[in-house]
């Protein structure tokens, strides 16, 4: 008898027996549909690449210039599965009072883990990859064993990034190991980049190179697997963990009123929980974004493409966090509803926030100067727009998004249906499309500097019109209200 078919079976009833499983059915068929695509595309990206790189270089092959960057894919991939991934852990607690031996729980939460979608890029790129070498370069056990330890490493950044989640001792000795690498790198006194490559040539011509990837991934699954039961206890997940408490240090607020009060609320939502937090994170990333665009021949004339860049840079977080209002406050947002407390003084405050977050972005943007000026021009006056009209469509867009927000669970790509919703995706395209079209006419007809006076003037007079504008946002919140509360209460 499969020994996870009981496993199988109450993941099966869970599903079917959640709130709104119909709609999240059709959800994650419609993420279905796109996963297939993006295994389309990455599998005949698969099988191009070989002749892709062949033609790059001539004094390289192939598996050369690949084993090179192998070092940079798997940095990027720590970076993406830290922000996007967790081991579905959170269903250990269901089995705690069950009378199923820790051991198996444990070892189907690790196998759930290794089946996700992230694990299957080296299937789907590296293994067509590994099939057209051999073709062209003849069967060798080389080029399995290369694959293999691919495969492995994959796999074993897939259980450090848990440890990187749960443990903060971990964490930090892991940020320090990369930090002293980069730095050595830097100062070429352990050229990293050229070693790693070395190393993964090597398992090309000497096989057994492999047996150290297999160790790594032993190691990793092994004490990730060594974690869990460790902390798979009933009261651990009682107890109250000793920790400082953070955020008290807001009285300046209490100056503001109301309106301060759901500040400090806010600023504590985003310190102390990790999908805000995460929402953050990504906000400060979002000033980097620019980076991509400005700094490439390739769109220095694209006024379209710096408009949109412009407007990730300055509106990052502001997009992010104001899309998804009420949700944020969707755990007690009927006791909220219960208070006497003016629900425009309550949007007031998130419009606030998302003001002032993009006040703070402009300005720690002024670096983009030394690009050019014009960059920053442009960087500018789409945070005006941002601040002026940009923030009231985004609060517009949140009252019709009633999905309810887990607090202190990350936002998981393709396995979080909340985070695809398609009101959402609707009302991207005029907070993008505005701003373009305010800069692309004027710009058009009078020059630049026109178009970077209406796009800030816009902003400036949405600014002007706060008031009415907030007003009628309010009766769109107010006249959905009930079945938002319905919304949040059942999913609850």
């Amino acid at each position: 008898m499969n020994p996870f078919s009981h496993f199988i079976d109450l993941a099966k009833k869970s599903f079917f027996r959640t709130p709104y499983w119909e709609r999240n059915l059709v959800v994650k068929i419609l993420i279905g549909f796109f996963v297939l695509y993006l295994v389309a595309t990455f599998l005949f990206l698969g099988v191009g690449l070989y002749f892709i790189l062949d033609e790059a270089s001539e004094n390289s092959t192939p598996f050369e210039i690949l084993n090179s960057i192998l070092v940079f894919y798997f940095f990027f991939e720590l970076v993406f599965r830290y922000f996007l991934q967790n081991l579905p852990v959170t269903q250990i607690q269901h089995y705690i009072t069950l009378p199923i031996p820790k051991r198996k729980i444990v070892n189907w939460v690790l196998l759930r883990s290794g089946l996700s979608l992230y694990n299957i890029l080296p299937w789907i790129l590296f293994l067509p990859f590994a099939v057209v070498a051999s073709v062209q370069e003849g069967l060798s056990l080389g080029i399995w064993a290369w694959w293999v330890s691919v495969l492995l490493l994959v796999l074993s950044l897939n259980y450090i990034v848990f440890l990187l989640n749960k443990n903060t001792t971990f964490f930090v000795a892991t940020v320090g190991v990369i930090a002293a690498l980069v730095f050595l790198e830097n100062k070429e006194i352990f050229p990293l980049i050229s070693t790693s490559g070395t190393a993964f040539q090597s398992i090309l011509t000497q096989p057994w190179w492999a047996l150290i990837p297999m160790l790594i991934f032993g190691l990793t699954l092994h004490g990730t697997r060594k974690y869990l039961i460790g902390q798979f206890y009933l009261d651990q997940g009682l107890k109250k963990k000793s920790e400082k408490v953070i955020g008290t240090g807001l009285a300046y607020f209490d100056k503001l009123g109301l309106i301060g009060s759901f500040l400090k609320n806010d600023i504590r939502l985003v310190i102390r929980n990790i999908r805000a937090r995460q929402v953050l994170i990504m906000g400060v990333l979002f000033l980097f974004y620019g980076l991509i665009f400005y700094t490439s021949d390739i769109y220095a004339e694209n006024d379209v493409i710096k408009i949109f860049a412009a407007m990730i840079i300055s509106g990052g977080f502001m997009l992010s966090f104001g899309q998804y209002v009420p949700a944020w406050d969707s755990e007690y947002y009927s006791f909220l509803m219960c208070q006497n407390i003016p629900y425009i003084k309550y949007l007031e405050s998130k419009w606030f926030l998302m003001v002032c977050t993009v006040a703070i972005a402009a300005i720690l943007a002024i670096p983009y100067v030394f690009f050019r000026w014009d960059i920053y021009k442009i960087i500018l006056a789409t945070a005006f727009f941002n601040m002026g009209f940009g923030s009231f469509i985004t609060l517009y867009s949140g009252a019709l998004n009633r999905n309810p927000l887990k607090l202190n669970v990350k936002a998981k790509a393709f396995e979080n249906t909340q985070a695809f919703n398609l009101t959402q995706m609707l009302f991207s395209l005029p907070k993008i499309g505005l701003p373009i079209l305010f800069f692309l006419l004027p710009n058009h007809f009078f020059g630049f500097d026109m178009g970077i006076y209406c796009l800030g003037g816009a902003g400036i007079l949405g600014m002007l019109l706060k008031n009415p504008l907030l007003n009628h946002v309010e009766k769109i919140y107010q006249k959905g209200k009930y079945k938002t509360i319905a919304a949040f209460n059942k999913s609850n």
